[in-house]
C-alpha cells in the first residue's frame, strides 16, 4: 500500500508557499495550501496481489484575495499534474463576510504497489 498524504506532500513541496497536513491551524500566514486524502483504493490486482492502488486528495488553497488564489491554484495544478495527478474538480468556496478566500481542488492518481 501507498501512503497518499506522504506522495502528496513530496508533489506539493515544490509550492512556493507552505503546504500542510488537514487544515491549517493559524490563518495568519496566508498564503497556504492544506491537503488530505479523500479516498484510497485498489485500482487494479491479480492473483489476490493489489498491483495498482488509487488515491485522491483534496487540495484546499487558501488567501487574501481572488488574485492570490488563483495565482497559486495554477501553481498547485503544474505541480501536481506534472508529478502523474489528473484535476477532477476546482471550485471557489464563497466567502462569508470577514473570511479567507479558499478554493478547493481534487485530484487522484494510480500508483504502481510493489
Amino acid at each position: 500500500m501507498v501512503d497518499v498524504n506522504a506522495e502528496t506532500e513530496k508533489t506539493l513541496s515544490k509550492l512556493d508557499c507552505e503546504a500542510v497536513y488537514y487544515y491549517p491551524d493559524d490563518f495568519n500566514k496566508l498564503p497556504l495550501v492544506s491537503y488530505y486524502q479523500l479516498t484510497e483504493r485498489p485500482s487494479f490486482g491479480y492473483d489476490n496481489i493489489e498491483a495498482i492502488q488509487k488515491g485522491t486528495v483534496v487540495v484546499d488553497v487558501w488567501g487574501n484575495n481572488p488574485s492570490e488564489i488563483g495565482k497559486i491554484s495554477l501553481q498547485v495544478n503544474d505541480i501536481m499534474t506534472a508529478d502523474g495527478w489528473g484535476r477532477e474538480f476546482s471550485a471557489d468556496i464563497p466567502p462569508r463576510a470577514g473570511e479567507t478566500f479558499h478554493k478547493t481542488m481534487r485530484f487522484s492518481k494510480n500508483f504502481i504497489v510493489d
